[in-house]
């Protein structure tokens, strides 16, 4: 068997690329039994909350264990890190993959990620501009929403690197898309506000986080998924905040 501390190791960077790239809580719970299973760890024990991990391992007859504590800072959501990280935790399982290798792996995903900087943002524009047709919007709705959507695309990521809180870029999110908005509606004839604003802020939505605090909670798992819809609530929340602030400066200035 590989050493304790490398098993730790990667069992422990399995489950926390999982929480942080917006995996269930139950799933990186999972990974971590499967992969000690797979390396011949005797028992574990593991809980995993949105904020992080508490594993203990059993190592021999003689019930020698070692703990381990995992802070989980930073959650976004990133599909393709927990296929990832799935498809390794059944080749460790499978007795395939060594601590070691699984280890080396793991390490290479959480590196710097290569994005795809201006599919993402053409991607944000398109999904905010199509939402905004199909609530009632007209084509130069969509162009406006076309451009909300681009522009919410391009600052969050650097809010991110700069560590601002979620529900601030939120906020802040919400006021710049109303703000583009309201502005597309002096430089534009026939532009209608609501369905600009509410088809550019669906992609903000926290749809997938709702999805796996249903399930989180449809498990048994009633911190997880109780902490995931909070989230979720107050997302949305500072997300309309951020909409009325700009709302209320605009018809101030207005008036």
């Amino acid at each position: 068997m590989d050493s304790i501390t490398t098993t730790l190791d990667a069992v422990c960077l399995a489950s926390q690329l999982i929480l942080e790239s917006g995996g269930e809580t139950y799933r990186a719970e999972e990974t971590v039994e499967r992969m000690c299973q797979g390396l011949g760890v005797k028992h574990v024990d593991v809980l995993a909350l949105p904020t992080g991990l508490m594993l203990t391992l059993t190592l021999d007859a003689e019930d020698n264990t070692i703990s381990r504590i995992v802070r989980v800072h930073t959650r976004s959501i990133d599909l393709n890190r927990v296929d990832k990280c799935n498809d390794i935790s059944r080749r460790v399982a499978s007795g395939s993959m060594s601590a070691e290798e699984a280890l080396r792996a793991l390490k290479e995903i959480k590196g710097p990620k290569k994005e795809k900087r201006l599919l993402l943002i053409a991607a944000s524009a398109l999904s905010a501009a199509s939402f905004t047709m199909m609530l009632g919007g007209v084509w130069v709705d969509f162009f406006v929403s076309f451009f909300c959507g681009a522009l919410v695309q391009l600052v969050l990521p650097p809010l991110s690197h700069l560590r601002v809180p979620p529900l601030i870029s939120s906020m802040i999110a919400g006021a710049l898309t109303t703000l583009m908005a309201l502005f597309g509606t002096l430089a534009l004839p026939g532009v209608t506000i609501e369905p600009v604003i509410s088809g550019a802020i669906m992609p903000l939505l926290p749809g997938l986080a709702v999805t796996n605090a249903m399930r989180d909670t449809i498990r048994g798992d009633l911190v997880s998924g109780g902490a995931r819809i909070m989230e979720a609530i107050l997302s949305v929340m500072m997300l309309a905040a951020g909409i009325g602030l700009m709302l209320s400066i605009w018809g101030g200035v207005r008036a």
